[in-house]
């Protein structure tokens, strides 16, 4: 077993001996390709994409290759773009399942007025009108 990829075996002929990560996400959902990203995924691969892309896309990644479909690479785009820091996706995540301020301010050992104004910047990030409009773009946008 690899120390580097547990559950796995280490490919002998692989670059690095270590596994990589390959990621596959449908269009629309730039936060999902986000938090893949920062996982340091190399290959993103659409799930609609025939057997022969994901074939070639294991193969790159396996090399220690990049790769990317041209279907996500909007998306991928959008997703460097959002401009949410981490605390404040954690205040969203609890408020997107219905967390009251109190309730996320105790989970995250904050003040209420620390969470309210995550909120406020979450709102203002989003370019929402309210705190339930942010939620509805980030759920959308597949950050939460």
């Amino acid at each position: 077993m690899d120390a580097d990829c547990p559950g796995s075996s280490r490919l002998p002929d692989h670059p690095t001996g270590q596994c990589e990560l390959l990621v596959l996400a449908t269009s629309c959902r730039p936060g999902v390709l986000r938090r893949a990203a920062q996982a340091k995924a190399l290959g993103f691969v659409n799930k609609d994409a025939s057997p022969a892309q994901l074939l070639n896309a294991i193969r790159l990644v396996a090399a220690g290759k990049r790769y990317v479909d041209a279907s996500l690479a909007p998306d991928l785009v959008q997703a460097a773009d959002m401009s949410l820091t981490p605390r404040e996706l954690s205040v969203l995540a609890l408020a997107s399942d219905g967390a009251t301020v109190p309730e996320t301010a105790g989970t995250l050992q904050l003040s209420k007025g620390t969470v309210r104004n995550y909120m406020s910047a979450i709102i203002r990030k989003t370019n929402a009108r309210n705190w339930t409009d942010a939620v509805r773009i980030s759920q959308g946008a597949g950050w939460v």
